[in-house]
């Protein structure tokens, strides 16, 4: 593989920095057997005379269909509130800097996605979201107040006050791998078990198929792991994206640590200088704006990965469209620990300034609740993107490429009454996974509804997640020798503050332990 000089490498992680902008911080269980109300009851109460338009906010790529979709969802919407939604689209490449800007310049939009690991806590606390009392959420949300899982109220508590609707649904974030089996089979390479396994394949991909790139790459954005298919073995989690520490998962009183003085995380990141020098991944993928989910499901790499419901909705879709490409999803480490993520992973908090946050809540509550606007929102149009099997499990239809299931960030508002599993291979995929995990491998960690506060920190998390964009995403990526870059790197992130914001943290996850026995 072709040297790259310091020079260009400096100057790629200048401009992922770039286009990365702020910083980024996480399935679904069987659903109960009960049936949902058909509407909110809020929706009959309240003077709807006036006809509304609300802005909503998602994450990821927009579906081709999507418009269509929604101008189902709003036939309903029209009749039951008067309102109307009126959807903008984030895309994973963009939303990082877009995400915060549109709350600062004070765009004109209603509702948007939040999460933990999508700006919820920092966008609270600046006054972003609206605060949602809790006389306001039993009048215009009654159905969410009376179903509601407590604890997700409780996780999405700031300083003790709510800003987001949080999902319901069971998850973990842990991250598998999915490749092609028919390239396993043709080069006669054994099944992929191990994080071993899955370097052969791509190296053997890489070394005889010159026109699929063998994977995309490690992650462009800051969250504690630079390529958590392997890194889930580590067990550890991180409290801030903006900085290198994490603690032990399982551990009940946790301690953060700076991984770069770890041997594990040292070998990790040999391991990916190696694997970016046999070429396992483009070498510009440090500042791709390329959807490397997409990319796989259009055969042009041979692996991908992601969360479970990810992995599994991208073996339905080659099932139905390139079934001879025999999807394999794999866990590579399937011995390690993993965490279940918080409710507040999905969620959707009201514009602090929404003309219209009663009709907003209305609308969240329909959306939740009435099945015809959830399978809408989640599945798409029946016949065309899917067919119902039963109450409980759908059959994806060839037009489900336009409005993939799941695939349109319905997360925030997903509810185990009426989230289906798909049926067949990737339903029996999901529901063996979790049965597994559940049994053998979920953690709950102390953290889980552990909020930063940030106040006395701000300047050092900015200056410290630019250091890791300048220094760290080059040796993320393999474009940096560890034993030379990582001394630089820890010596700038001394210099931007670590060690104070590592007090302040410990200080207040201490506090949290106390308070939290």
């Amino acid at each position: 593989m072709k040297k790259w000089g310091l020079a260009a490498i400096l100057a790629m992680s200048l401009l992922a920095a770039a286009c990365s902008g702020g910083n980024g911080g996480g399935d679904a269980s069987s659903p109960a057997a009960t049936q949902a109300p058909s509407g909110s009851a809020a929706t009959s109460a309240f003077d709807t005379s006036k006809p509304v338009t609300l802005k909503l906010v998602l994450l990821g790529p927009k579906p081709a269909d999507t418009d269509e979709v929604y101008a189902e969802v709003n036939k309903i919407l029209k009749e039951k509130i008067n309102a109307t939604l009126e959807v903008r689209f984030l895309a994973w490449n963009e939303y990082i800097q877009k995400y915060p800007l549109m709350f600062a310049a004070n765009e004109d939009f209603d509702l948007a996605f939040t999460s933990s690991w999508a700006f919820y806590q920092p966008t609270a606390r600046k006054g972003g979201f609206l605060e949602l009392p809790e006389d306001m959420i039993k009048k215009y949300l009654p159905t969410t107040w009376a179903k509601q899982d407590p604890l997700g109220w409780e996780q999405a508590s700031v300083d003790g006050k709510l800003y987001m609707v949080p999902n319901d649904i069971f998850e973990s974030g842990y991250a598998l791998a999915i490749i092609r089996g028919d390239l396993r089979e043709k080069y006669d390479l054994p099944a992929v078990d191990s994080q071993a396994d899955f370097v052969n394949y791509l190296a053997t991909v890489a070394k005889f198929e010159k026109d699929i790139a063998p994977f995309g790459g490690p992650s462009t954005n800051l969250n504690g792991v630079a390529m958590p298919v392997m890194f889930a073995d580590l067990e550890r989690l991180f409290v801030n994206g903006s900085v290198p520490l994490v603690y032990e998962m399982d551990s009940e009183h946790p301690k953060l640590y700076n991984y770069l003085d770890d041997p594990k995380y040292i070998a990790k990141f040999n391991a990916l200088y190696d694997m970016a020098r046999q070429g396992l991944w483009p070498k510009e993928s440090i500042v791709s704006k390329t959807d490397w989910h997409a990319a796989f499901k259009a055969g042009k790499t041979a692996a991908d990965s992601g969360n479970l419901p990810t992995v599994a909705g991208t073996m339905e879709a080659i099932l139905l469209a390139h079934p001879e490409w025999k999807p394999e999803v794999v866990d590579l480490t399937p011995n390690a620990k993993r965490y279940r993520s918080p409710l507040i992973s999905n969620g959707i908090g009201i514009h602090a300034t929404s003309k219209n946050p009663e009709r907003a809540l209305m609308a969240l509550d329909l959306l939740r609740y009435d099945k015809e606007l959830f399978d809408l929102t989640t599945y798409g149009i029946k016949g065309k993107h899917w067919e119902p099997v039963g109450d409980y499990k759908y059959k994806s239809l060839p037009g489900s490429a336009g409005y993939p299931p799941d695939g349109a960030c319905p997360w925030g508002w997903r509810t185990p009454e009426l989230y289906r599993q798909p049926e067949g291979a990737a339903g029996e995929l999901i529901k063996s996974f979790y049965d597994k995990w559940k049994a053998d491998n979920i953690v709950d960690t102390k953290l889980a509804t552990f909020v930063l506060d940030d106040t006395n920190i701000k300047n050092e998390l900015a200056a410290l997640g630019n250091v890791q964009k300048t220094y760290l995403l080059p040796i993320y990526h393999g474009l940096v020798k560890p034993e030379e870059g990582i001394p630089i790197a820890k010596e700038k992130l001394k210099q931007a503050g670590i060690d104070k914001v590592q007090a302040e943290m410990q200080k207040q996850i201490d506090a949290f332990i106390q308070s939290h026995p």
